[in-house]
């Protein structure tokens, strides 16, 4: 969650690429570095462990901000441990604190 940028309750779109199902609910933290991504209630019906999937979250900005935006994008293995590349080392290099 750290390295996407998305914070404890905040809203998130899960895009279940596995069986198309999409839907929305809200981030709760695991322990840093487990690797746990779980979905709970209701929601858990629409996801399978092993299912491939997209976490989105959004934000809104005005126009002008919106032209200087660059979005996080996070790319994990099986194990939901981050795939090292570029792409990582630069957003832990550029962590920003968010307000």
């Amino acid at each position: 969650m750290e390295t996407a940028g998305i914070i404890p309750f905040e809203q998130v779109d899960i895009w279940n690429v596995t069986n198309g199902e999409r839907f929305s609910t809200y981030a709760l933290s695991a322990p840093r570095g487990s690797g746990t991504v779980a979905i709970n209630g209701a929601a858990a019906r629409k996801v399978q462990q092993g299912d491939e999937i997209i976490i989105t979250a959004f934000g809104w900005m005005s126009e002008k901000q919106a032209l200087h935006w660059k979005p996080r994008v996070v790319f994990v293995d099986h194990e939901n441990r981050l795939k090292p590349g570029p792409h990582v080392r630069r957003m832990l290099a550029k962590r920003e604190t968010l307000r």
